[in-house]
């Protein structure tokens, strides 16, 4: 079976925006135009590849954190409010096409008047029906939707396409199965779930009905999912440090580990990682692949520093990295655990394309 080592560009001040405040989440449509989501008066907004701004969706719909957004094979946009507790559809236009929950959120056990830790609250956290703090809504071939659900839940929910519950698995703990802030929810090029298990450091892999396949626990902290043509799998992981949340699964971290995106082949090695001293991340928080490979990185360094006292500075929230080549890709799909990373280079070369040099944040 063979294996890739891919290299990628950034490319420099991709869209000529500095882009210096929160981008919470990106997508990706059939057509390569980028769909960017952020918390304000304007929800979303649609670019064209080459980075020019097509659209712009007024923010008639949301509470004041909307958070990650996905775009499925049949070109509908889907996006998680998660201070409001529903999930949207929408067409690319942005005509809302309808919506799952009642703005009410559900009761999980999760109380944190009685636990002045959010660890401790996390901890005693039962689990219940949808939603509380839903993370991310994506669709799968069949037409169903799952959502990470999320912030104040621990588990994954699967509706039929027009918004009925079908399923849904999980529950709090660092067992296999288990959920401590699930963040995303993926559906890759077999019909899989990919589960970011943030707080556990891993992702779950499962059937369309929940049935556990896999563990990757070569991760850190990841926050979000993309799968391009190929089956390569892409994922924004966080920081971790010691004034973190505790990992559930491996303790509270020692020294502070910095965010990185790493990329996986379909076979489970690892075909390339960005991370410092080449490229920084402050809080990298979604990421999309278009058709070409490129990929899309949005952070949410201000919310980040907001909820865990780090100090706040100008930072760029949303990068476009371009591959260079490919020495070989295998197109096969494999439920490996990505844990067995070879030790070829990873191969992240910090010049933007056209040799201009990289931006410094």
């Amino acid at each position: 079976m063979s294996t890739a080592v891919v290299n990628y560009d950034e490319v420099a001040d991709w869209s000529g925006q500095p882009w210096n405040r929160d981008v919470t989440g990106v997508a990706v449509d059939s057509h390569d135009r980028v769909y960017l989501l952020q918390r304000g008066p304007i929800a979303v907004t649609v670019l064209d590849r080459d980075g020019a701004v097509v659209d712009r969706w007024r923010n008639e719909w949301f509470s004041d954190r909307p958070h990650l957004i996905s775009i499925g094979r049949d070109d509908l946009v889907r996006i998680a409010d998660d201070g409001g507790h529903r999930v949207f559809t929408f067409d690319l236009d942005g005509a809302l096409l309808g919506s799952i929950g009642d703005g009410t959120p559900s009761r999980t056990g999760f109380d944190q008047s009685t636990h002045s830790q959010l660890e401790d609250a996390l901890g005693q956290m039962g689990g219940g029906p949808p939603f509380n703090r839903p993370t991310k809504m994506a669709s799968s071939p069949s037409g169903d939707l799952y959502v990470s659900d999320g912030y104040r839940n621990c588990r994954v929910h699967r509706f039929s396409a027009d918004g009925q519950l079908l399923t849904s698995w999980g529950g709090p703990g660092s067992e296999p199965g288990q959920f401590v802030i699930p963040h995303s929810v993926t559906v890759d090029n077999d019909g899989r779930i990919l589960v970011c298990d943030r707080e556990n450091d891993r992702i779950q892999v499962f059937t369309a009905d929940g049935e556990l396949l896999d563990v990757w626990n070569h991760v850190q902290r990841p926050t979000d999912v993309a799968v391009d043509l190929h089956g390569f799998i892409y994922v924004t992981e966080l920081p971790r440090g010691p004034m973190d949340l505790e990992s559930w699964r491996l303790g509270r971290a020692d020294v502070t580990l910095p965010g990185r995106v790493s990329v996986w082949s379909p076979h489970g090695s690892l075909a390339g990682r960005i991370e410092p001293p080449e490229c920084e991340f402050a809080a990298p928080h979604a990421i999309a692949v278009d058709s070409s490979g490129a990929f899309y990185v949005s952070e949410v360094p201000e919310s980040f520093a907001t909820s865990t006292g780090r100090p706040q500075r100008i930072h760029r929230c949303l990068r476009k990295f371009q591959p260079r080549h490919t020495l070989s890709r295998s197109t096969s799909a494999s439920t490996t655990d990505p844990t067995e990373a070879d030790a070829r280079p990873h191969a992240f070369l910090p010049h933007a394309v056209g040799a201009q040099p990289r931006r410094e944040i």
